[in-house]
């Protein structure tokens, strides 16, 4: 088989495999939340993060295939060199964005749901309002908003209370 038609055949198997991969994960994430009750602009967030990094992998295996080897290996330290540098002045972007996904996938509490993130001095009470990639949105009862990081919901022990119940009643975390 002559080596164009060879690399034209792989690069049309990738383009769709990577395309049915991309299919298949973005139905299990419309499966998932429409199982769990997820608003629908949370699910969106996880297929864009699915199609972009579907794109990514696309992109890379066709460069490999299409003989881009040697440059590529040089492109490709060159991009990882700005990435790490872009990624250390925001790790904690990243961090967010893989705790969102974390908890899209876990659950353990949703839109509407009432939270206690225990943080020494800096409890915070309030229902959720919005989930997004990078932060949470919790109101208090007086009506404040309070934007929390998403890996903070990880690190921090973070209660779901009951709706119509009163707040534990824990000394150790209530201001006086």
């Amino acid at each position: 088989m002559d080596s164009a038609l060879l690399r034209l055949s792989l690069s049309v198997g990738i383009i769709i495999g990577v395309w049915l991969l991309g299919w298949v994960l973005k139905r299990l994430a419309k499966r998932i939340g429409t199982t769990q009750g997820y608003a629908t602009g949370r699910v969106h967030q996880i297929k864009v993060l699915v199609n972009s990094s579907a794109v990514l992998v696309s992109l890379l295996s066709l460069a490999a295939i299409w003989g881009f080897e040697q440059n590529l290996v040089v492109f490709a330290s060159s991009i990882f060199a700005l990435v790490g540098v872009a990624l250390f002045a925001s790790w904690s972007m990243l961090s967010n964005v893989t705790a969102a996904v974390i908890l899209f996938s876990s659950a353990p509490f949703r839109l509407g749901d009432r939270i206690r993130l225990l943080d020494g001095d800096n409890t915070v009470t309030g229902t959720v309002r919005h989930m997004g990639l990078i932060y949470i949105e919790l109101q208090d009862s007086d009506g404040h908003l309070f934007l929390l990081p998403n890996n903070l919901l990880l690190q921090k022990t973070t209660i779901r209370l009951q709706k119509d119940k009163e707040l534990p009643c824990d000394q150790k975390h209530m201001r006086s």
